[in-house]
């Protein structure tokens, strides 16, 4: 962003006695207005995705009334945590908002340092909510892992503790697998026209490539390999041998749901993080570990 300064009080006289210029010489003097580019939401969809956010919350809320449809526990979200003590809260309670009474919230420390597990211990007393903690830190994928030993749902959900995605996106994405309609669904931000804020150039680029060699050692048509909204049928997820700690999990998963689903889908999710160019070492570990790890588990 530009500033500018008016000249001191005592050359304004001076600078109006000045008199109009030369229009030629004034051409050749002027310089180029500096217009600042404005980010543009297209209205039509942020309006069309409220209204499908907010049909989903009344089905979940009327179905679950009902309870002849859900069963004891059908959802279940895993919630990887790693010093997210700020951001945690407005996860809990905007999942507690959208989802139905039976859904199960497993939420795993992964050796935090600034209070979430202090937080959370202190939710112990809370209906359909599983605490599971790790003394040193192993990884987002480990923590996943972890967590899927205590799952009872027939949906398992991965939800990020930073708020960066909004539950009630994975809710649009619980409910193909919720119906039948799917074994396994993923959220992308690149069909949601509206989630670049936030997601810097490298880590765009780290995942355009990823999930172009995805697709390709997988035979998947996917857009958004790395989104942390992913949604399985618990006794297919719950199958398989995963061994990945870190970040590698979601290539790791991917290559080998590539072999037993059915049906694999994507639907739209948003994303406001606080990602920046700048973080080119988390993002470039992460490439290389996918990478690998869609190698090393590439389908025959």
């Amino acid at each position: 962003m530009t500033t500018s300064t008016l000249p001191p009080q005592s050359d304004l006289a001076d600078f109006f006695a000045m008199g109009e210029p030369d229009s030629a010489q004034a051409t050749l003097d002027a310089s180029p207005v500096y217009r600042p580019e404005i980010e543009r939401i297209d209205t039509d969809d942020l309006l069309q995705r409220i209204d499908d956010t907010l049909d989903l919350i009344a089905e979940a809320q009327s179905m679950d009334m009902a309870r002849d449809y859900l069963g004891h526990v059908d959802i279940s979200i895993i919630i990887p945590v790693h010093n997210a003590r700020e951001s945690l809260p407005e996860v809990l309670d905007r999942i507690d908002e959208v989802m139905p009474t039976s859904c199960e919230v497993i939420v795993v420390d992964d050796a935090s340092t600034d209070g979430s597990w202090h937080y959370v211990n202190g939710l112990s007393d809370r209906p359909n909510l599983k605490l599971l903690r790790r003394k040193r830190s192993h990884g987002r994928g480990s923590a996943i892992r972890m967590a899927l030993r205590h799952t009872k749902g027939r949906v398992v959900a991965i939800q990020d503790a930073d708020m960066a995605y909004d539950p009630a996106d994975l809710l649009g994405a619980i409910w193909p697998v919720l119906e039948n309609q799917a074994d396994v669904v993923y959220g992308s931000r690149r069909l949601r026209r509206v989630t670049r804020r936030g997601v810097g150039l490298t880590a765009r680029l780290s995942n355009r490539i990823t999930t172009m060699v995805a697709n390709y050692t997988t035979g998947l048509r996917l857009t958004d390999l790395e989104s942390s909204h992913k949604v399985f049928k618990g006794d297919l997820i719950r199958s398989l041998n995963l061994e990945q700690c870190d970040r590698g999990f979601d290539a790791e998963v991917t290559a080998k749901i590539a072999r037993r689903a059915s049906v694999v889908m994507e639907v739209p999710t948003s994303y406001e993080g606080d990602l920046v160019d700048e973080e080119l070492a988390p993002a470039w570990k992460t490439f290389a570990q996918t990478i690998g790890s869609l190698m090393r588990y590439r389908v025959a």
